[in-house]
């Protein structure tokens, strides 16, 4: 019964697919006559090509923003206690005179001055920053400022030879709001140990020793004193005087009959 099933139904679809390609091939027919009938497209005239396309111009890259210095003002400046300026104390106060100059026809006003140990081979790259001061202060032409800056340079960065970059920069501004900065330091200095004669936390510290070993020998002393008993007390001895009758030796005579003397009277 399978069987007959099976072929069947064979059959169907055999008749099924040939009906299909006779079909496809009466379709096709078809559209090949349709395109011999139709009109050719090209009728002789120039194709239009449409408006050109306009390309927007490629826009460069702005520049960086970089702030420059003024040339109407001259920066300069002065480590008025350090003669050597390639080298600077660790753990230290380091002051900076930082002078302003205004050469030209207007007003400037110096905003602040910063500074900061930077990497030598790599001017991006920030070691150490130092406290920006804050002065607000407006030089007039023809006038010269003088601004104090201090920083502490970290001892970690002391010892060894390793060197820096120190750069300090003063940033102002005119009466136009443009903005200017100018560094008149800029070197490669090295940070030293500073070698005090007197350094009071190694004083403390025998200070505190000499107390630690008064005190152990107090508490040993007191043990020893608690395990073997204290000192027994002395006796003291009292004076009974001497035993027997008085010796007359030793007394005047004349007292002797004086007194006598005197106990006859009274008898």
């Amino acid at each position: 019964m399978f069987w007959k099933v099976l072929l069947i139904a064979s059959l169907c679809l055999t008749s099924q697919i040939t009906r299909c390609q006779e079909e496809d091939e009466i379709m096709d027919s078809d559209e090949e006559e349709e395109l011999r009938e139709a009109e050719p497209l090209d009728d002789g005239s120039p194709l239009d090509d449409g408006e050109p396309i306009e390309h927007e111009p490629v826009q460069e890259e702005a520049e960086d923003f970089v702030i420059k210095p003024s040339p109407e003002a001259k920066v300069f400046y002065a480590f008025p206690k350090h003669a050597d300026e390639t080298m600077f104390p660790g753990g230290k106060v380091v002051k900076a005179l930082i002078g302003f100059q205004n050469n030209g026809k207007s007003n400037f006003i110096v905003d602040n001055i910063e500074g900061g140990f930077r990497y030598p081979m790599d001017y991006n790259y920030v070691i150490q920053n130092f406290t920006s001061f804050r002065y607000g202060r407006e030089v007039a032409p023809g006038v010269t400022q003088t601004f104090l800056y201090m920083f502490v340079p970290s001892e970690q960065l002391a010892g060894g030879s390793r060197t820096f970059s120190l750069v300090m920069s003063l940033n102002y501004r005119g009466e136009d709001g443009t903005l200017y900065t100018d560094s008149p330091f800029n070197e490669t200095v090295s940070v030293h140990e500073v070698d005090e004669g007197f350094d009071t936390e190694i004083f403390f510290m025998y200070v505190l020793l000499a107390a630690l070993f008064a005190l152990l020998l107090f508490g040993a002393q007191y043990l020893l004193s608690s395990a073997f008993g204290g000192r027994k007390a002395a006796r003291k001895t009292i004076e009974t005087g001497t035993s027997g009758g008085i010796d007359y030796d030793y007394i005047p005579k004349d007292h002797l009959t004086a007194k006598k003397a005197k106990a006859t009277k009274r008898d």
